[in-house]
């Protein structure tokens, strides 16, 4: 099934006071790549403030679309539900869409805030649908053999077992005319209960635990390219630019001071310098940089590995030394 009218396009997002700035940049980066279409931004929250609803608003108004404040009630959602300084408690506020999303809105484009689109999305946004609910994308990190994934690998043993592919949500299309036949939040909600709120990744947990076989897949390194696994694999900003649709800055974030940064990371900035508030962003990146000590920290914890190090390999020698001694008297 294609979408009715091919000029309009649904999206949505969900954030708090912290993630407005880096919301707007996100958001300039959907409306500058995609001026064929008429979007309509459904942003959802419980805290943002009427200039900030209408700062977003007039820049989609630069671009014919629209913004829509849908206001979220947070004692929808059970006070159990964890969270962290990653996962906030707007990062449920997408399970409500259902409920939340007027009738008419069959199908939606959820993206994080940390993203950003380089490229039209049209084509991914007009998926036809194989019967199924959603499109998304694999989740790169939950094939690798760390920690996280030792931990969803027992909490999925028994989907994966049936094949199960965990997938990213940050990058999210929703059939939401099919959807809201079977699920809601109250769903959602009971779920969470079921699974004693114990979690690797809060609400990407759920939504994967609900609906394991009923996804369908897009390419990753087009519609949810995360930009450190890129980085890792060899690929530069000028590859990233020319060949990728959707960036992903998951983890790490290249407004933070917080980690090692990287080139790819120049195409974040890039959007930001069209937005208002490049000057801001930027003041608010070198005070952070100044002030934290993480490279400080990490250039200190190298330094005590090395000299671990040299005293084991010390040892070694004098050990060999010793040996050798031991059978030139033999």
């Amino acid at each position: 099934m294609q979408s009715t009218d091919k000029s309009r396009m649904n999206a949505a997002v969900s954030l708090n006071q912290n993630y407005f700035y880096y919301a707007y940049v996100m958001l300039k980066s959907l409306f500058e790549n995609n001026k064929d279409s008429s979007i309509t931004v459904y942003v959802l929250h419980s805290e943002l403030t009427d200039e900030q609803i209408m700062e977003f608003q007039s820049m989609a108004e630069q671009y014919g679309g629209q913004i829509c404040s849908v206001f979220v009630k947070r004692e929808l959602f059970s006070d159990r539900l964890p969270t962290t300084a990653e996962w906030s408690m707007e990062s449920y506020f997408r399970l409500a869409m259902p409920d939340l999303l007027p009738n008419e809105v069959e199908r939606v484009l959820y993206l994080d805030v940390d993203i950003i689109v380089n490229s039209n999305i049209r084509g991914f946004y007009d998926t036809v649908w194989q019967d199924k609910l959603f499109c998304v994308c694999e989740e790169p990190s939950a094939n690798d053999l760390d920690h996280t994934f030792e931990l969803r690998r027992q909490m999925f043993s028994e989907l994966f077992r049936k094949g199960f592919v965990y997938f990213n949500v940050g990058v999210m299309l929703w059939n939401l005319k099919e959807i809201r036949k079977k699920y809601n939040l109250d769903f959602y909600m009971k779920t969470a209960q079921q699974l004693n709120y114990t979690f690797v990744s809060p609400d990407q947990d759920i939504l994967n635990y609900c609906h394991w076989n009923e996804v369908q897949y897009a390419d990753p390194s087009q519609y949810n390219q995360f930009a450190r696994i890129a980085h890792n694999e060899g690929k530069d900003y000028a590859w990233i630019k020319e060949n990728v649709a959707v960036i992903h800055f998951a983890g790490t974030k290249p407004w933070g001071a917080d980690s090692v940064h990287y080139d790819i990371e120049q195409l974040w900035w890039d959007y930001a310098k069209k937005t208002p508030y490049y000057a801001k962003l930027c003041r608010e990146f070198t005070f952070r940089m100044i002030n934290e000590t993480y490279m400080e920290d990490y250039v200190k914890e190298i330094f005590g590995q090395m000299n671990t190090l040299r005293s084991n390999l010390n040892d070694s020698l004098a050990l060999n030394e010793k040996l050798l001694g031991m059978l030139n008297k033999e």
